[in-house]
C-alpha cells in the first residue's frame, strides 16, 4: 500500500471558507441562506465544504446528498432521500417519525421505515413535508444540508431544492450546493435553477478558482511532508493549472509522463491490482456509495479479498468510506474508470449491478438505467414501467415522463413489449400525455396524446378518447391559446349521466379556455355545468375551476364584488383540493380584473402575493411567469417603471411559456417606447411580432402588440401608418372594455395627427371625419363604466374635442388613478389647447407638471414635447423683448419670420405658434415694416440674406 497523496489541509480558500462561515452565523440567527460552491471538476468543491463543515461551532448536524450522472432523470429526490436517510442513521428511526405528521407521511414513499405514506398526496405536501422535518431538526441542534453535484439534479430534486432555499424561514438551517461549471447547456433547467436562485434571498455564490503558485508549494508541502523545490513545484503548478485534484495526482506521478492530466488518473487506475480493480469497476457503474453487503455480490470477489482490496483502495486514495458504505473519492477517478472500461464488460457490469438490485428492490428507480446500459432492454422495460408508477406516485411528473419515453424509445427492440409491462403502447402514451401535461411540457403532451389516439376508436371507448382529447386541448392551449376544437369533440363523447366528474372537469376545462378565445357566453353555460356537478358530487376539484371561470365573467361584466368573493372561494376550494393550477390562476384572474377596474396598486399586490406562492409552490416559471405579467402590467401603469422591468428580465430569464413571455415582452417594449429607447423597442417588438406569427390564438396579444405599432407610428410621424393598422382592428376583437376604449382613444390621436399632417386636403379630412364616426361606434359600445374605462373615454373625448376644459377632466381621471405616464400626456395636451387660446399661465402651470413628471419616469420623448411646446410658445422668457437682430425684431416676430419664410399661411402659423390670425397679422406688418419689405416673399428672401432664420 502507497502513502497518501492526498493533502491533509485546505490551501488557498481562506476567503471562500470565511463566506461560507459568514453564512453559517446568518443561518444561526434564523436567516435562511444557500452557499453555491461552482467550479470545475478536481477543483476542491467537496474539499472546501466538508472540511469548513466539520470545523463549524455549535456541532451543527451535517447532511449530505449527491445527485447522480447515470439515472438522474429518471429517479426522483436523489440526494434528498440520501439526506433523510442519513438522518435516520444519525437520529433513529423512531425519533424522526415523531417529528413527522402521525397519520402517515408523504415521505414514507421514500423510506418505507418511517411509516407507510397516504394513499395519495399532492406533490406541495412532500415539499412541505421535508422542510417541516429539517426545521423541527434545526430546533435542537443547527443543522447543515449539503447537496452534491447539482448540476446532475433531476427535475424533483432541482424543485426541492429551491423550496426548501425560499423557504428554510424558521430554522437554523444553512444549504449548501456544489455545481461543476461546464457541465450545463444555455438551456439547461439546471441552469436556469441556479439564476433563478441568484435573484431571490441571501444566496452566497463562490466560484472556485485555480490555486496559485504559493499554495501549490503549501499543498505538495503538505503532502510530502517537505516544502517542494522551485522548479518542481513550478513544473507542477503549470501543468496543473493550480487544480488541486491534478497537483495531488502530478505530486505522486513520473513526472516524464505523456498526456493531459486526466490520462494520469487513467494511469494510476490501470496500474491497480485485479482485485482492486474489480472493486473500483463496480462502483464507478454503480454511480453511488455501496455498502459492504450489495459490494460484496457486485465486486464479484469474496470477503477477505474483498477487504484487502478495499483497503488497498482507500490506501491510495481513491475510495473513502462513509459510514457503513464505500464511494469513489472524486467524480474524476469515478469517470476515468468507468472510461477504461471495454464496452463488453460496461454491459456486464451493469448488468451484474442491475440483478443486484432488482433482487434487493424491484422498484428501485435507477434499475431501468442500469438494464438499458447493459444492453437488456427486455429486462429494462417492466423495470422502467414499475418505476414510473413510483414517480408518479410521488408526483415527480418530469420522471414519470422520462421513464415512459424510455419505454417508447426501447419498444421496437423487444419481441413482445405488451407481454412484458402489461399494458400496450397506447396505455404508454396515454400515461406520457398525462404526465408531460402535469409537468407543465405541454408540446411533448401534445405529441403522446396525439400519437395515442391514432390507435383509439371513439365509438369502442369514447371515455378514453375523451379523456385524451382534453388532455390535448388543454396542452395545446398553453402551447398557442387553441385547443377549444379538442375539448368539444371531449365532451360530445361523454353525454350527461355518463360519467359526471370527467365531464364535469372537460367542461371547467372547456370553460378555462373559451375566456381566453372570447366566448364568454359559451364559458359561462360550461361552467355552471361544471359548478352544478360538483356540488352534486361535493368535488371542491370541480368545483375550483368552475368558480374560478365565473368569477372571471362576474368581473368582466362589472360584477366586482361578487366575483371577488367567488375568486376567495374558489381560491380556498383549489387548495383544498391540491389543484395548484387552478389556486395559483385565481391570484392572477383577480390581479387582471382590479387592474381593469383602475385599482392598480391593489393588483400588483395581488399578482405579487400569487407570484410568491407560484415560487413556494414549484410554479415560478409557468403559473409564476404569467403571474410576473399581471404585477408588471400595474406597475407600469403606476409608472413604476424600472420595478416593471426587473421583473421583466427576471421573468425572460427563466425560460417562460412563449404566451407569457409575450406578455411580459410588451410591458418591456411600452416602457421602452415611451422612454425613446428605439433599439430596445425594435427588438422587442420583432420578437412579439415573430410570437404572433406563429400563434394561432393569443387574441389579447395580438391587441396589444397592435396598440403599440400604432403608437411607434405615431411616435414616427407617421399617422397613414398609425391608421392602417388600427383598421386591421376594427372592430376590436377584444371584449375588455379598458382595452376597447384604449383602441378608441389612440385611434382619435392618429385621426387628429392625419389632420394636422394634411390641413388643406379634403380627402383625408373627410376620411378622419369616417373614422372618427366608427371609432365614436365602437366607444358606445363599451358599457362598463370602472375608473380605468372612464379615463380613456375621457381620453377618447379629449382627442376628438381638442379643448382646454377636456384634456382636464382626461388628466384628472388618470390622476385618480394614479397612472402618471398618461397623467403627464394629457396635461402637456392640455397646455398646447391652453396656447392656443392664448392662455400662457394656464399653459405654463400645466407643462411645469407634466415636465415634472416625465423626467422622474424618464420618458425623453414627452420630455422633447414638453420642451418644445414651452419653445414655440416662448413660455421661458419676454417674447416682446427685442432679440439681436439688427431690425429690432421681437423674439415672437423671429419665431412668426420663419414659419412665414416657409410659405405657411396666417391661419397655419397661427395654429403652429398658438395665436390667433389676427395676431399674426399684426405680426407681419410690423415685421415687412422692420425689413423695408412690400411683400412677404421679399421679407422672406432678407430674412435669408441676413441670416435670421437659423437661431
Amino acid at each position: 500500500m502507497i502513502g497518501s497523496i492526498v493533502s491533509p489541509v485546505l490551501v488557498g480558500r481562506a476567503s471562500e471558507s470565511a463566506a461560507v462561515r459568514a453564512a453559517y452565523e446568518r443561518a444561526l440567527a434564523r436567516r435562511p441562506v444557500t452557499v453555491l460552491v461552482s467550479g470545475e471538476a478536481g477543483i476542491g468543491k467537496s474539499r472546501l465544504v466538508a472540511t469548513v463543515a466539520g470545523t463549524l461551532p455549535g456541532e451543527p448536524l451535517v447532511l449530505s446528498g449527491g445527485c447522480l450522472e447515470l439515472g438522474a432523470e429518471g429517479a426522483p429526490y436523489v440526494p434528498f432521500v440520501a439526506i433523510l436517510r442519513d438522518l435516520v442513521r444519525r437520529l433513529g428511526r423512531d425519533r424522526v417519525a415523531a417529528l413527522l405528521p402521525p397519520s402517515g407521511s408523504a415521505l414514507g414513499d421514500w423510506l418505507p421505515d418511517l411509516g407507510p405514506s397516504p394513499a395519495t398526496y399532492g406533490r406541495v405536501r412532500l415539499l412541505e413535508e421535508m422542510l417541516g422535518l429539517i426545521t423541527r431538526v434545526s430546533e435542537a441542534r443547527p443543522v447543515v444540508l449539503v447537496v452534491e453535484d447539482l448540476h446532475w439534479a433531476d427535475a424533483s430534486s432541482r424543485e426541492l431544492f429551491a423550496y426548501l432555499a425560499r423557504n428554510l424561514n424558521d430554522g437554523a438551517v444553512l444549504l449548501i450546493g456544489t455545481i461543476r461549471t461546464g457541465e450545463l447547456a444555455a438551456g439547461h433547467p439546471n441552469r436556469k435553477l441556479l439564476a433563478e436562485l441568484g435573484r431571490g434571498g441571501d444566496v452566497v455564490r463562490l466560484a472556485l478558482g485555480p490555486l496559485e503558485h504559493r499554495h501549490v508549494v503549501e499543498l505538495l508541502a503538505a503532502i510530502d511532508g517537505r516544502r517542494p523545490d522551485r522548479s518542481r513545484s513550478e513544473r507542477i503548478h503549470r501543468r496543473s493549472g493550480g487544480n488541486p485534484l491534478f497537483v495531488e495526482t502530478l505530486s505522486d506521478a513520473d513526472e516524464a509522463s505523456a498526456g493531459d492530466l486526466r490520462s494520469l488518473l487513467i494511469d494510476r487506475i490501470t496500474d491497480l491490482p485485479d482485485p482492486a480493480r474489480e472493486v473500483l469497476s463496480a462502483l464507478a457503474v454503480a454511480g453511488a456509495e455501496l455498502p459492504d453487503r450489495i459490494l460484496l455480490e457486485v465486486g464479484g470477489l469474496d470477503e477477505p479479498r474483498q477487504r484487502r482490496a478495499v483497503a488497498d483502495l482507500v490506501g491510495r486514495d481513491l475510495v473513502v468510506v462513509h459510514e457503513d458504505a464505500y464511494a469513489i473519492r472524486h467524480e474524476l477517478i469515478r469517470e476515468a474508470m468507468y472510461a477504461s472500461l471495454l464496452p463488453a464488460e460496461r454491459r456486464r457490469r451493469h448488468a451484474r449491478y442491475a440483478a443486484v438490485l432488482a433482487a434487493r428492490d424491484a422498484d428501485d428507480l435507477a434499475l431501468a438505467e442500469h438494464w438499458i446500459a447493459a444492453g437488456e432492454p427486455e429486462r429494462a422495460l417492466p423495470a422502467a414501467w414499475r418505476a414510473a408508477d413510483r414517480a408518479a406516485r410521488q408526483n415527480a411528473y418530469d420522471e414519470q415522463l422520462y421513464l415512459l419515453e424510455l419505454i417508447l424509445r426501447s419498444w421496437a427492440e423487444v419481441a413482445d413489449p405488451p407481454r412484458l409491462i402489461g399494458a400496450d403502447r397506447t396505455t404508454v402514451l396515454e400515461r406520457a400525455a398525462a404526465a408531460a401535461h402535469a409537468a407543465g411540457r405541454s408540446a411533448a403532451g401534445v405529441g403522446h396524446a396525439t400519437a395515442a389516439l391514432a390507435g383509439l376508436a371513439p365509438e369502442s371507448e369514447p371515455q378514453r378518447v375523451a379523456r385524451l382529447l382534453g388532455l390535448r386541448g388543454q396542452s395545446q392551449n398553453r402551447v398557442d391559446g387553441t385547443g377549444i376544437d379538442d375539448l368539444e369533440r371531449a365532451i360530445a363523447l361523454v353525454p350527461a349521466g355518463s360519467s359526471d366528474a370527467l365531464r364535469g372537469g372537460l367542461l371547467s376545462a372547456l370553460a378555462f379556455v373559451g375566456i381566453g378565445a372570447h366566448r364568454h357566453g359559451d364559458s359561462r353555460r360550461h361552467a355552471a355545468e361544471a359548478l352544478d356537478i360538483a356540488e352534486r358530487l361535493d368535488d371542491d376539484g370541480l368545483r375550483a375551476p368552475a368558480l374560478l371561470v365565473l368569477a372571471a365573467l362576474d368581473g368582466m361584466d362589472g360584477e366586482t364584488e361578487p366575483a371577488e368573493r367567488m375568486f376567495a372561494e374558489a381560491r380556498r376550494a383549489a387548495e383544498a383540493a391540491l389543484d395548484v393550477q387552478t389556486f395559483l390562476t385565481t391570484f392572477q384572474w383577480e390581479a387582471a380584473l382590479l387592474e381593469s377596474t383602475g385599482r392598480y396598486g391593489p393588483a400588483a399586490e395581488l399578482a405579487g402575493a400569487g407570484r410568491r406562492e407560484a415560487v413556494r409552490l414549484g410554479r415560478a416559471r409557468s403559473r409564476g411567469s404569467a403571474l410576473a405579467s399581471a404585477r408588471a402590467v400595474p406597475l407600469r401603469l403606476l409608472g413604476r417603471w424600472d420595478e416593471a422591468l426587473r421583473l421583466v428580465e427576471d421573468t425572460l430569464a427563466e425560460g417562460p411559456p412563449p404566451l407569457y413571455g409575450a406578455f411580459v415582452r410588451l410591458v418591456a417594449a411600452d416602457i421602452a417606447r415611451c422612454r425613446g429607447e428605439t433599439d430596445r423597442f425594435e427588438i422587442l417588438l420583432r420578437q412579439l411580432t415573430e410570437f404572433a406569427l406563429h400563434a394561432r390564438g393569443a387574441a389579447e396579444v395580438k391587441v396589444e402588440i397592435a396598440l403599440q405599432r400604432i403608437a411607434w407610428a405615431l411616435d414616427q410621424g407617421d399617422p397613414a401608418l398609425a391608421d392602417r393598422v388600427l383598421g386591421e382592428q376594427l372592430p376590436p376583437a377584444s371584449p375588455q372594455p379598458d382595452v376597447v376604449m384604449r383602441l378608441a382613444a389612440l385611434g382619435a390621436r392618429a385621426q387628429r395627427a392625419r389632420r394636422a399632417a394634411a390641413p388643406r386636403n379634403r380627402g383625408v379630412a373627410g376620411q378622419c371625419a369616417d373614422r372618427l364616426a366608427q371609432l365614436a361606434g365602437v366607444a358606445d359600445s363599451v358599457r362598463a363604466v370602472t375608473p380605468a374605462v372612464t379615463a380613456y373615454r375621457r381620453t377618447f373625448e379629449a382627442e376628438v374635442a381638442d379643448t382646454l376644459a377636456a384634456w382636464d377632466r382626461a388628466a384628472e381621471a388618470w390622476r385618480g388613478l394614479l397612472n402618471p405616464y398618461e397623467t403627464a400626456t394629457a396635461l402637456t395636451d392640455a397646455a398646447a389647447a391652453a396656447l392656443t387660446s392664448n392662455n400662457r399661465p394656464g399653459a405654463r402651470s400645466r407643462l411645469r407638471e407634466a415636465r415634472a413628471i416625465a423626467a422622474e419616469l424618464g420618458a425623453a420623448p414627452l420630455l422633447t414635447r414638453i420642451g418644445d411646446l414651452t419653445a414655440r410658445g416662448r413660455l421661458g422668457e419676454d417674447t416682446d423683448a427685442p432679440a439681436p437682430n439688427g431690425f429690432g425684431l421681437t423674439r415672437r416676430e423671429l419665431d412668426v419670420l420663419r414659419v412665414l419664410a416657409r410659405g405657411r399661411s396666417n391661419p397655419q402659423i397661427a395654429e403652429e405658434l398658438f395665436i390667433t390670425p389676427n395676431t399674426v397679422a399684426s405680426h407681419v406688418a410690423r415685421i415687412l415694416t422692420k425689413l423695408g419689405a412690400t411683400t412677404r416673399t421679399e421679407a422672406a428672401a432678407r430674412a435669408h440674406e441676413a441670416d435670421l432664420l437659423s437661431s
